[in-house]
């Protein structure tokens, strides 16, 4: 059964006119028009998407339709999680986030996450607070700000140790990369050469459901937009890489997921509005760009993405991740701009304090590029 709220990435409370926004957001995103000059199965997976987005914007923005597909939803039944079966729809309210069980998900120890594993837990009734139109304050006296400031602290530790889960799980195989940012590029690191191409396709699944929704409930909180980004941009990375290292059988795959790069580059987007001087955030948003562009042949989003890393360096010239990936944009530059490459990545090894999987990273490129 298709989530239509999933499919335009809203929530299930959203008004009629969040809908609408993304709806029109993603409509702009998937135009054929975009795709002139594209592989043809590139063409083919937009225009489903384009249906599909069509069709879960018929049924949301029709009162009676969505609901119909609400009761559809609550009559599907939720795989129990931490001990709790997620209430009914029709069981929440809009004071009712206080049922949402921000404790960080059980580890998964190397293993795909079982089908129909629920990513947003509830805590049971006795757990919760009592049902009502507005948020209650639990504690008798306390300031009325201090709930939602623990709220964001209890969220942004979740996602913190989900990334830590997941590093922990895929340590044996990753070279060692950015502490605060998603995997290096160009060198298999986020998957063994034994896994199978369903345990990398899935394997940050579950990581970027938590993500989004935890985004979602802490909108002003750059580090969970941040968080979302990491877990889109390793998403597609680890397959790139796969098909890199001469693993063919995932090129669909890829091509399927060429449209995470926007998504990770819009959570980018969100941070920096946030934190405008993050130049980790701004130079892993380039290099997103870099690599939609040319997944989709279009130079322009390459240019934009040399912009950025640009204004990555500007903000902080010590920073070698922004090197990194201004290194990385202008060698995807049709025609490759392989000396201004490597210069870039000669100067991250020698900046101060370089992370150590940077530095590995453009040791790389530097090998790979200059035969």
């Amino acid at each position: 059964m298709q989530d239509y709220y999933e499919t335009l990435q809203v929530h299930p409370k959203a008004d009629s006119e969040a809908i609408r926004a993304s709806y029109d957001r993603l409509r702009q995103r998937y135009d054929s028009s975009l795709l002139d000059g594209a592989a043809d199965e590139l063409v083919e997976l937009a225009r489903r998407r384009r249906d599909e987005i069509e069709r879960a914007f018929t049924i949301l923005s029709d009162p009676k339709r969505r609901a119909a597909f609400d009761g559809e939803l609550r009559d599907r039944t939720a795989a129990p999680a931490l001990g709790a079966k997620a209430p009914p729809r029709e069981d929440m309210e809009q004071g009712d986030d206080d049922l949402i069980d921000y404790r960080p998900l059980p580890p998964a120890h190397r293993q795909e996450r079982p089908k129909g594993f629920n990513a947003q837990p509830y805590l049971p009734r006795s757990q919760s607070a009592p049902r009502s139109g507005r948020r209650v304050n639990k504690t008798p006296g306390m300031p009325t700000w201090v709930v939602p400031v623990l709220m964001v602290a209890v969220a942004t530790f979740a996602i913190v140790l989900i990334t830590l889960v997941t590093t922990v799980w895929n340590a044996p195989q990753q070279a060692a990369g950015s502490q605060s940012g998603p995997s290096t590029i160009g060198q298999p690191t986020a998957a063994a050469p034994t896994a199978s191409a369903d345990q990398i396709i899935n394997q940050f699944e579950a990581q970027i459901t938590a993500a989004r929704q935890v985004a979602l409930q802490v909108p002003d909180n750059a580090n969970a937009w941040i968080e979302l980004g990491n877990a889109l941009y390793d998403s597609v990375v680890v397959v790139r890489e796969r098909i890199d290292s001469g693993d063919q059988s995932l090129q669909s795959a890829y091509v399927e997921r060429l449209p995470r790069w926007l998504e990770a580059r819009d959570a980018y987007t969100k941070a920096l509005a946030i934190t405008p001087t993050n130049a980790v955030a701004r130079a892993d948003m380039a290099t997103a760009l870099c690599y939609y562009g040319i997944g989709v042949n279009d130079q322009s989003y390459v240019a934009q993405g040399i912009e950025e890393a640009s204004q990555a360096i500007n903000d902080s010239p010590e920073e070698s991740r922004a090197l990194l990936s201004k290194g990385l944009c202008l060698i995807s530059a049709d025609p490759p701009q392989t000396a201004q490459a490597l210069e870039q990545w000669q100067k991250a090894i020698v900046m101060p304090n370089v992370d150590p999987g940077v530095a590995q990273q453009a040791r790389h490129l530097i090998a790979q590029y200059s035969r």
